[in-house]
């Protein structure tokens, strides 16, 4: 119901008559209704009240109609119409020429840039068309300027196709661009991951797009091609198994034509320490090579394969000569201070360190060195934390130790992921052992790493108080230590060297290690069958005890 002034009532519903009341302002309402009326060609006579209802239709209708006429298109409508057009355009374009000129209206994007782009490869790929059509075209460099984000003066330089997509998709990161590097060649494909690793971009549709179409490439991948593949692979954190694979069997193909660049070599070794790839084949093949051609091996490059063999804890014999040329090595052959120490815990990773190589680590003009290059990264810290305590464990007699300072403010807590699975393992052995008494967590080595549980146990398993296990003879205690996927090795699955070297020091310490490998023990398992689970190892560790 609307109301005017109290004095007229407009009822909108199945009763659509005009009411008459009384009052001065009646009459001037129905003469200005008239003449709105009039104005739309309404006969004047339909002021009478016996005509009321076609009235208010009348004037209704002349409220409710748009003025088309006088209306005006918006700049923001105009310029949505205009896309629309382009998109269009770009639909209906069927050879390089509509398509092209596509690219001449002021309003392409990136998005519409990247689809012009699309369709020309998609027509490349299919012999529609050929690349040398379209490549120097200023429409289609004007293309890849919008899409790259180059200078004008750099992209009107002589570029290629190759280059120009390499450019292209090492930017953009969508599936549509990813969709174009099945159009790639090998190089091409190579240039677009370096790109990517050199940009720090993850970009996930890319890489995987990138995996699949080099792993099915029938041309074998030579060294340097797969050194490039493999750094940026680590540099990314994108371990992909097929690729890997592929890669590792193109360079035990490849490696015999090698006869003088150690470089390549060095390379692909420190790559696969990174990606902790445990490919036995080409880790045996590539250390093989560096012990054949130790004359133009530098120090480095021998130090490093020590490194990615203790990374992934591989020590066949036949690297035997290539170890004991390692350890013949000194600290001033090092490029680095932090190489040296590198080689050296790798050197007790896999129990070879002497006891000079593990002091020189320790002694304060070490230790300034390290400092030269600026603060101690929190690895290198650990790392001279754990020699530090293996020395006071092996050596007690020793007076060359660790500064103090440097362990201070070294954090050692657990990553989410780790932390998730540890507690899976803690409430499993609620049901075994409970008191606080019995059991403890998240243990301080005291050398630069956590053992997520210690408690102790007699020879028939039951629990001891750890107050009193240090005092008796016939009671075992227990160190607990979880492996989760992140310390295994990829490719073979075997605990990482790190880990095996916590093993070693806790046992130096007097305890019994109890690992629990994510590959045996899963958090998704009943309680019954994981409590089973521990129950046996704990047996099994007794009894050979």
């Amino acid at each position: 119901m609307l109301k005017f002034s109290g004095l007229v009532i407009w009822r909108l519903g199945s009763r659509t008559s005009l009411r008459k009341y009384s009052g001065p302002s009646v009459t001037g309402f129905k003469a200005e209704l008239s003449r709105n009326v009039t104005e739309k060609n309404v006969d004047t006579n339909s002021v009478e009240t016996k005509n009321g209802p076609s009235l208010v239709a009348a004037a209704f209708a002349s409220l409710n109609a748009p003025d088309d006429e006088n209306r005006k298109p918006s700049v923001k409508s105009m310029k949505q119409s205009r896309t629309q057009q382009l998109d269009s355009q770009i639909l209906r374009a069927t050879d390089i020429e509509t398509l092209l000129l596509a690219a001449e209206n002021p309003v392409v994007s990136r998005r519409h840039a990247l689809k012009m782009v699309s369709v020309l490869s998609e027509w490349s790929s299919s012999n529609k068309v050929k690349i040398s059509d379209f490549e120097k075209d200023p429409r289609f460099l004007k293309l890849c300027r919008i899409l790259a984000r180059t200078p004008a003066s750099q992209a009107m330089s002589s570029l290629t196709m190759a280059e120009d997509l390499s450019t292209v998709l090492g930017i953009t990161g969508d599936d549509e661009a990813a969709r174009l590097i099945a159009n790639l060649s090998l190089p091409q494909m190579i240039k677009v991951m370096k790109a990517l690793q050199s940009k720090g971009r993850r970009s996930t549709p890319l890489l995987r797009a990138l995996s699949y179409n080099i792993t099915k490439q029938s041309e074998t991948i030579d060294l340097k091609k797969a050194a490039d593949l493999l750094f940026s692979m680590a540099s990314l954190n994108f371990p992909d198994p097929m690729l890997l694979d592929r890669l590792c069997s193109d360079i035990i193909e490849s490696l015999p034509a090698n006869t003088d660049k150690p470089a390549v070599v060095n390379s692909i070794l420190v790559s696969l320490g990174l990606l902790k790839y445990r490919h036995e084949a080409v880790l045996l093949a590539l250390t093989e090579w560096i012990q054949t051609h130790k004359t133009i091996c530098r120090p480095s490059d021998i130090a490093s394969a020590v490194v990615t063999l203790a990374t992934v804890d591989y020590l066949p014999s036949q690297v035997e000569p290539l170890l004991e040329a390692a350890l013949s090595l000194e600290e001033d052959e090092m490029v680095k201070a932090s190489s040296w120490l590198d080689l050296v815990f790798s050197f007790l990773i896999l129990d070879r360190a002497e006891q000079r190589h593990l002091i020189s680590t320790l002694k304060p003009e070490f230790i300034e060195k390290l400092l030269s290059a600026g603060e101690i990264p929190i690895p290198s810290r650990r790392k001279l934390m754990v020699i530090d305590g293996y020395i006071g464990l092996k050596f007690p007699q020793t007076t060359t130790r660790l500064a103090e300072d440097i362990s201070v403010g070294v954090p050692i807590v657990y990553t989410k992921e780790k932390a998730l699975y540890i507690q899976s393992i803690m409430d499993t052995f609620k049901s075994l052992v409970s008191a606080e008494t019995f059991f403890r967590k998240e243990c301080q080595s005291g050398m630069g790493f956590l053992y997520d549980a210690e408690f102790a146990v007699d020879s028939k398993c039951h629990p001891v108080p750890l107050d009193k296990a240090a005092s008796r003879k016939d009671v075992y205690r227990i160190a607990v230590l979880g492996l989760d996927y992140h310390d295994f090795t990829r490719k073979e699955l075997v605990p990482l060297g790190i880990n095996k070297l916590y093993s070693r020091l806790l046992q130096l310490k007097g305890l019994r290690v109890l690992e629990i490998p994510y590959t045996e023990f899963s958090p998704k398992e009943k309680l019954v069958t994981r409590v089973q689970y521990i129950e046996k190892r704990l047996k099994e560790i007794i009894s050979t005890s």
